[in-house]
């Protein structure tokens, strides 16, 4: 079932076992996906905040990423094509 974002938009969770910049890593965040670089933060929060309008250096810059700019934009891209294969 879909879920709800924080924008009231229906998504499919997407499957982040691809995507480099994304690791799973037993005790942080519970073992659910988290940036490589930033354990404590999960892509979801990326793709939420850029979808809200935020531009990648935003995002860094507010959550004091380490994360690069490349990673943050990869996450966000891989989220996109995720949504295109997965159309909801």
């Amino acid at each position: 079932m879909p879920e709800i974002n924080a924008f009231g938009a229906s998504i499919m969770p997407i499957d982040w076992n691809r995507c480099p910049a994304v690791l799973i890593r037993p005790g942080y965040l519970s073992g659910a996906p988290a940036l490589r670089d930033d354990p404590r933060v999960s892509p979801e929060t990326i793709v939420d905040n850029m979808d809200a309008g935020e531009t990648a250096e935003q995002v860094i810059e507010n959550f004091g990423l380490r994360t690069s700019l490349q990673d943050v934009l990869a996450v966000y891209d891989y989220a996109q094509q995720q949504r295109v294969a997965s159309p909801v």
